[in-house]
């Protein structure tokens, strides 16, 4: 089994996971979630599904990003971020606290303003395609 999990807000580029959300319903055979801006709350619905895919928007890109399993902790954890903590944080921090599917991806979408959108449709559009990809 398969989960995908999307952390966003209502709030400018934060806005993007959610949008993707929306837009991948139709298209991903999967269990999704869409959780907000509490990613902590994965521990909770996490029904040991062996993939993971948890989808964001990050700031200080120009393009998508996918990491796989230790390439997440492998780049530096910057807080500057909507949650108030970076998505490699709080993987990290999920990760001592027992949360270990055998594959966990990490997809981020562009970002670089939390009060207004400035990510392409072409942006969503090319995340839910890596979804996509990894679940084939």
């Amino acid at each position: 089994m398969n989960l995908v999990v999307f952390i966003g807000s209502e709030n400018g580029d934060d806005y993007a996971g959610y949008e993707c959300y929306k837009k991948a319903i139709s298209r991903i055979n999967a269990r999704m979630l869409f959780l907000g801006t509490d990613i902590f709350e994965i521990l909770r619905k996490y029904e040991n599904e062996k993939r993971v895919i948890v989808v964001d928007a990050f700031y200080g890109l120009d393009n998508i990003i996918h990491l796989k399993n230790d390439e997440i902790f492998n780049i530096e954890a910057r807080s500057e971020h909507a949650h108030y903590i970076s998505p490699v944080e709080a993987i990290k921090i999920l990760k001592e606290a027992g949360f270990s599917p055998d594959e966990l991806h990490l997809i981020g979408i562009p970002a670089k303003s939390f009060d207004r959108v400035t990510y392409s449709e072409e942006m969503i559009e090319r995340a839910i395609k890596k979804i996509e990809e990894i679940l084939k």
